[in-house]
């Protein structure tokens, strides 16, 4: 069972790091992860079309009315996680395992209970997998958008990262 997920840039290596904590039936384990740039493009766009499938958009909505839809259905969602911001570390904890390197990582729905399954295909261990519900998936999406971010990559935006359009109580509905 997923603990804890922490999402942070690595300057350094110029990586995201993921570490993932997790009650398992031997213990507690712990997975460090490096996300390279161009793993992490791929990823967003797949992680978008999981935030997509959650909102579950009627198929008659134009484009532009999924997309906020759907960025608004993952501010709602995201919001229901505890989530925390801490200061990056000036130099990771030494006994912090070193980051295996994803290789791939494949994403999808399982159709028994509808959580969502993160598959990371490893360098130099076996892949990993992750069940999330819904709520933890967009705290996932949210916290690596805003780790992107920080890294200053110029990735295109995806639609969980464009706010919907403000409104005025006083606009008119058409």
């Amino acid at each position: 069972m997923l603990k804890n997920i922490s999402v942070r840039f690595d300057p350094v290596e110029d990586r995201l790091a993921l570490r993932l904590q997790m009650n398992t039936a031997e213990g507690e384990a712990e997975h460090c992860l490096h996300l390279t740039r161009r793993l992490c493009a791929s990823w967003r766009q797949d992680l978008q079309l999981m935030v997509d499938m959650s909102a579950e958009l009627p198929a008659r909505l134009d484009q532009a009315a999924k997309a906020v839809v759907s960025a608004a259905h993952h501010q709602v969602m995201s919001s229901q996680v505890p989530v925390h911001t801490e200061p990056a570390p000036a130099q990771p904890p030494k006994a912090q395992a070193r980051p295996v390197l994803v290789t791939k990582v494949t994403c999808g729905r399982r159709r028994k209970d509808g959580r969502w399954v993160l598959q990371f295909e490893l360098a130099e261990k076996p892949t990993l997998a992750l069940l999330l519900s819904t709520p933890t998936l967009h705290a996932l999406v949210d916290a690596v958008s805003r780790r992107v971010q920080v890294a200053s990559w110029n990735l295109p935006a995806v639609a969980s990262e464009r706010k919907p359009a403000d409104r005025s109580p006083d606009a008119p509905l058409h």
